[in-house]
């Protein structure tokens, strides 16, 4: 199987130009050429599409079977449609989950997605509110053997150092099809609205081809599997204790949280955020028939619900990258739970659906962020079973509030509020979401005082004043070609040893080739203002001030830090970024976070404007990690505070211990001049390792299933802790 992996869609890496040099290697290029690959990825994005179609046409039959009820059966009746495709999982997943690693994965899909073909029709054919409940049910319990089959499918047919880039397509395929399937059934309810009789019966015809349709996806799923089965191993993959039911994960996750307070705030966020958008999905049905838009309005708003959920799981650890991620992260919830109060109060309908893709905006980037952050705070032996716990918490979260939703607005009813002359009218929908609102705000409130230091929190007034200057909101970033790592510190010898070992474990890893520099830079400028910055040191006894210029004056802090920041400039344009765009790794000493502790925290500088300048100077280059060597200063400008800058150097990389990895400096053995990389740094090494370049060195690229974020957040699940 590996030979024929290897062999099959042609050359299996990178190639060469017709000048004979070396072509950078394209990941997804590489998997395309695996036909296995493109099979399953073509069924992937098919079933997806059904999948959202299914899930948008049985909600919508359970409202339009119970149009002439009260609004309190039509929502319990769309929570049923819900509820039972949760319950199999509670009920029946330790059976699954003792019988599924038995069973050849091949037979086990082909055979469940049949049966699934079969009872999706059964549901078109019959139209009957009871018998959706039951095959939804049925569905959802085959569903618990074959979706784990197909996850250890697709981890076998995938080479191990492309799996990041696999989950990534795979999640992007799941997703990239919601918009899609919301569009089809607006369509559809447009075209049945339009060729019905006015009988009220128009949704029915939607409703039944997309259901239709739906069987027909797991039908193309089974045939793909079927007809592929010589390339796709039988025997399953071995797994740790096999699949467990979600109600185990949920005891056994409640057990770790409940000494971790830091990674219990996290969790509360990540829950929060994803209960504020299932909220909204769930009460999407009700709310859009409160505004008279009818089956092809509710599928507008489930739309764009999930493309801004998708949007947002991928912008999250982009945006506003200088900001630190806690503060984005708790920041982005309490904005999701603005945007369900505003929407609770809309009664437009354009206006209704701009509000729904805010949360779901919001609500993607506090879950991408608060997942890649447990990644970075979980250790190696526990991290397996704590990632299972979350996505099993947000799988049932997400469902009990679509569920929970649609039944509360029915008991909360609609209310008129008079306002002098003006009456504001409340629905169920609009309370239900005025309620998730205020959850979300509270969450956001909790996570803020847990997880964000109060000396680094980021306040509303410090992101509009980044967005006001004009600041790095898209641009400021790593180079995303080539490795580029910045060790910083306030004891200038250690720091360079400590970086002289990283580069050797570096070249280790990668087999790249590996510049080492330090600023001030060796270019011309950079020699230049070392002079000016760093004289010789005067003589015993001497009373001679810091810096001085060619007259004697003392050179301030203001003009040390512009000194600085263009020696910087210099240095990333002349040697930093050719390296980079060459895909060689840097490793540099000292680079913006020096400026801002000793120019900044030092001596009284503004370390927002150092920075911000700092931003422009480089073209917003950032480092892909940055190490701090926590150590004493040895050497300062004068005037400036010791501890403060010390202080500085921590209080960023707490802030922000996605991109940070702190080194203690007295663990570290000044005798020695190598063996000072712990095993810590290591392994976020070999995580950025593996993603820039596959299949280099050492380094393994991350495995596991296709769940939900793990494309985006695979370099997370295998990085260290965020102290060494």
């Amino acid at each position: 199987m590996t030979e024929e992996r290897a062999t099959a869609g042609g050359p299996p890496a990178g190639g060469r130009t017709a000048d004979g040099a070396a072509r950078p290697d394209n990941a997804f290029l590489a998997l395309v050429r695996i036909p296995v690959f493109r099979r399953l990825w073509a069924a992937i994005t098919v079933s997806s599409l059904g999948d959202w179609l299914g899930l948008l046409a049985t909600t919508a039959m359970a409202q339009q079977l119970t149009r002439d009820e009260s609004l309190a059966v039509q929502g319990a009746a769309i929570s049923g449609v819900i509820l039972t495709r949760l319950l199999p999982d509670l009920l029946l997943g330790p059976l699954a989950g003792a019988l599924a690693d038995k069973l050849d994965r091949r037979t086990t899909v082909v055979v469940g997605e049949l049966l699934a073909l079969a009872l999706y029709l059964s549901i078109a054919v019959t139209y009957e509110l009871t018998w959706l409940y039951v095959a939804q049910f049925l569905v959802e319990a085959v569903g618990l053997f074959t979706n784990p089959a197909k996850q250890a499918m697709w981890v076998s047919i995938v080479p191990r150092e492309r799996l990041a880039v696999a989950n990534q397509v795979s999640l992007f395929s799941v997703y990239g099809a919601v918009p899609v399937a919301a569009l089809v059934f607006a369509l559809l309810s447009t075209a049945s609205r339009l060729v019905g009789e006015g009988d009220g019966n128009e949704a029915q015809t939607a409703i039944v081809v997309a259901l239709v349709f739906n069987a027909g996806s797991f039908g193309v799923s089974a045939v793909t599997v079927l007809f592929s089965r010589r390339l796709i191993p039988g025997t399953p993959v071995d797994r740790d204790g096999g699949q467990r039911n979600v109600f185990s994960l949920v005891v056994e996750g409640v057990s770790f949280l409940r000494g971790q307070p830091f990674m219990r705030a996290l969790y509360v966020g990540v829950i929060g955020a994803f209960g504020a958008g299932g909220l909204t999905v769930g009460v999407a049905q009700l709310y859009v028939a409160t505004l008279r838009a009818g089956a092809a309005g509710y599928s507008v708003v489930f739309g764009v619900v999930f493309t801004g959920l998708a949007i947002g799981m991928l912008a999250g650890p982009r945006i506003l990258p200088t900001v630190p991620r806690r503060s984005v992260f708790t920041h982005a919830i309490g904005l999701a739970g603005i945007a369900l109060l505003v929407m609770s109060v809309l009664r437009d309908f354009v206006l209704a659906t701009a509000a729904a893709f805010c949360v779901g905006l919001f609500a993607g980037v506090s879950w991408i962020i608060g997942y890649t952050l447990i990644g970075y705070e979980v250790e190696d032996r526990l991290r397996g079973r704590v990632f299972a716990f979350v996505i099993s918490s947000v799988r049932v979260v997400l469902l009990l509030a679509v569920a929970v939703g649609p039944g509360l607005a029915g008991l909360l009813g609609t209310h008129d509020v008079r306002l002098g002359d003006l009456v504001l009218t409340l629905t169920g929908p609009g309370l239900t979401l005025l309620v998730g609102g205020v959850i979300a705000l509270l969450v956001s409130a909790y996570a803020t005082r847990q997880v964000v230091p109060a000396r680094s929190r980021t306040r509303v007034r410090d992101v509009l004043k980044l967005l006001w200057g004009r600041s790095d909101l898209f641009s400021a970033a790593s180079s995303g070609v080539g490795l580029f790592v910045v060790v910083e510190g306030a004891d200038r010898e250690l720091t360079q040893r400590y970086a002289a070992d990283l580069a050797r474990v570096l070249r280790e890893e990668s087999g790249r080739p590996v510049e080492v520099t330090s600023e001030p830079s060796d270019t011309q400028l950079g020699r230049q203002v070392r002079g000016l910055l760093f004289p010789s040191p005067p003589d015993p006894g001497s009373t001679r001030p810091g810096p001085v210029d060619d007259s004697g004056s003392p050179i301030g802090a203001h003009t040390a830090a512009l000194l600085a920041a263009a020696d910087r400039a210099q240095h990333v344009a002349t040697v930093i970024r050719p390296a980079l765009e060459d895909r060689r790794v840097v490793v540099n000493t000292h680079y913006v976070d020096t400026s801002i502790a000793f120019h900044g925290a030092g001596q009284g500088l503004d370390g927002d404007r150092i920075f911000r300048t700092s931003l422009w100077a480089t073209r917003g280059l950032l480092p892909d990690l940055t190490v701090v060597v926590d150590s004493p200063v040895t050497a300062a400008p004068s005037g400036a505070d010791p501890e403060a800058v010390r202080r500085a150097f921590l209080g960023l990389a707490e802030a922000a211990p996605d991109r940070y990895v702190v080194v203690p400096g007295e663990l570290l053995d000044p005798a020695t001049g190598g063996g000072l990389v712990s095993p810590v740094v290591r392994r976020r090494l070999a995580t950025l390792v593996a993603t820039r370049y596959p299949g280099a060195g050492s380094a393994e690229a991350p495995a596991g299933p296709a769940t939900p974020g793990a494309g985006s957040t695979a370099a997370a699940e295998r990085a260290g802790r965020s102290v060494g």
